[in-house]
C-alpha cells in the first residue's frame, strides 16, 4: 500500500520577520519627521521616501494576502466568520490610516514645516497597525501553517516581491536583513540564485547601508572610521580584562560589564563594554548608544540572541536575553534605569526613539574565568 506524504507546511515564522519591518519602520519615521528642522527639504524629502516605502510594501504585504491566502483559508480552514469580517475590518483601517498619512505626506515633504501632524497620522497607523498585526499573527498564522503548503507560501512571497520597483526589492532586502536573525535571513535568501546573492553581499549591501543612513540621518563611516573605531573598542576589552575591570569598570558612575553576542548575520562572537544596573538577579541593559538616534549594532545582535557570554570582574557567565515587552520595558526604565541613572533621560530625548533594554540572566559563574577571547 503505497502512502503519500504529507505536503511540506509553511514555514510562517517568516511572517513575523516582515511584520518586524513595519513594527520598527513605521515608529522610527515618526520621530524623523518630528525630528526634522524646519525648511530642511532635504532631509524631509530622504525621509518621505523611506516611509512611500514603507506605505507601498505594506499595501502589497496586504493585497497578496487577500489575492493568495484568504481564499485558500476560506476553501479549507473554514475560519469562523468572525475572524474573517475582523481581518477585513482591520485590513480597512490601516487602509484608511495610510490613506490619511498619504494626504499629510506630500505637503510636509516639499515644505519640512508643520510635522505634527503627519507624525500623529504615523502614530495611528502604527496603532491599528499593531493591533492588526498581533491578531494576525495569533490567529491566523496557525491556520496558515496548518491548512497552507510550503510551495503555495513562497508563491505568496515571490510575488509580493516582484511587485515591488527594483529599488523597493533593494531596500526590503535590506530592511528584512536588518531586523533579522542570521537563521531567519537565510529563509529569505536561499532560494535566491548564486549570482544574485554575491551582487547583493557585493554591491547591494553597501548601497543599502548608504541609503539607510541617509533616512536615519546618520554618517555612514567609511573604512578609516571602522578600524579606528573597532581598535578602541579592542583596546577597551583588552584593559577591562587585563584590570579585571578596574579600568573601563564603570562609567558615570553605573558599572560596566564585557558583553560577547554572535553577530545576528554572520555568527561571528563580538564582545563590547555596556553598562548595565543589577535587578531582581539579573542585569538590566539599554541601547541607548549615547543618544543615537538607531539601536546600536550590539543590542541588535542581543536582541537576535539566546544567550549571551558577560564578563564582570574577573568573572564570566553565560546569561539568557529577554527583551521583554513594552509595558514591562516601561517600568523597568522607569523603576530601574531612570531611577539610578537620570541620566538616561536625555539620551532617549536626544536619539528620538524608544531606547530598547534587555535583561540577561546569568547562570552560576565560572570561577576565575575572563571569558572567551
Amino acid at each position: 500500500m503505497r502512502t503519500t506524504a504529507a505536503p511540506t507546511p509553511a514555514r510562517t515564522e517568516e511572517m513575523a520577520v516582515i511584520h518586524r519591518v513595519f513594527r520598527r519602520g513605521l515608529p522610527m519615521v515618526a520621530g524623523l519627521v518630528r525630528r526634522t528642522p524646519p525648511g530642511a527639504t532635504g532631509r524631509s524629502e530622504v525621509i518621505a521616501g523611506h516611509l512611500d516605502f514603507l506605505l507601498s510594501a505594506l499595501h502589497h504585504h496586504h493585497s497578496g494576502e487577500d489575492r493568495n491566502i484568504w481564499p485558500l483559508l476560506l476553501e479549507r480552514a473554514a475560519p469562523a466568520a468572525e475572524l474573517v469580517r475582523r481581518m477585513e475590518a482591520q485590513h480597512a483601517t490601516v487602509a484608511e490610516r495610510s490613506g490619511r498619512v498619504r494626504s499629510l505626506l506630500d505637503a510636509w515633504r516639499g515644505s519640512a514645516t508643520d510635522g505634527e501632524p503627519l507624525a500623529v497620522a504615523i502614530d495611528e497607523l502604527s496603532a491599528a497597525l499593531g493591533e492588526h498585526l498581533d491578531d494576525e499573527e495569533a490567529h491566523v498564522v496557525p491556520l496558515i501553517r496548518a491548512h497552507i503548503t510550503a510551495p503555495e507560501w513562497e508563491r505568496f512571497g515571490r510575488q509580493t516581491f516582484e511587485e515591488l520597483t527594483d529599488p523597493e526589492k533593494l531596500t526590503a532586502t535590506g530592511a528584512l536583513e536588518d531586523v533579522a536573525t542570521a537563521e531567519e535571513a537565510a529563509w529569505f535568501t536561499g532560494g535566491r540564485p548564486v549570482a544574485t546573492t554575491v551582487m547583493w553581499r557585493l554591491v547591494g549591501r553597501r548601497r543599502y547601508d548608504r541609503y539607510i543612513a541617509g533616512v536615519r540621518g546618520t554618517s555612514s563611516p567609511g573604512p578609516a572610521l571602522q578600524r579606528l573605531f573597532r581598535g578602541a573598542n579592542r583596546l577597551a576589552v583588552a584593559l577591562y580584562r587585563r584590570s579585571g575591570g578596574r579600568i573601563g569598570g564603570s562609567a558615570k558612575g553605573v558599572p560596566v560589564l564585557l558583553l560577547t553576542a554572535p553577530g545576528r548575520r554572520t555568527g561571528t562572537p563580538h564582545t563590547v563594554p555596556v553598562a548595565y544596573l543589577e535587578h531582581e538577579g539579573g542585569y538590566v541593559v539599554t541601547g541607548s548608544a549615547g543618544g543615537a538616534p538607531v539601536d546600536p549594532q550590539w543590542f541588535r545582535n542581543v536582541r537576535a540572541a539566546h544567550w549571551v557570554r558577560i564578563e564582570i570582574g574577573t568573572e564570566s557567565y553565560d546569561a539568557e536575553v529577554t527583551v521583554p515587552d513594552a509595558p514591562t520595558r516601561d517600568l523597568l526604565w522607569r523603576d530601574v534605569v531612570l531611577a539610578r541613572a537620570p541620566f538616561f533621560a536625555k539620551y532617549e530625548e536626544k536619539s528620538g526613539r524608544i531606547i530598547p533594554v534587555a535583561v540577561l540572566t546569568p547562570r552560576p559563574p565560572v570561577p576565575g574565568s575572563r571569558g572567551p577571547g
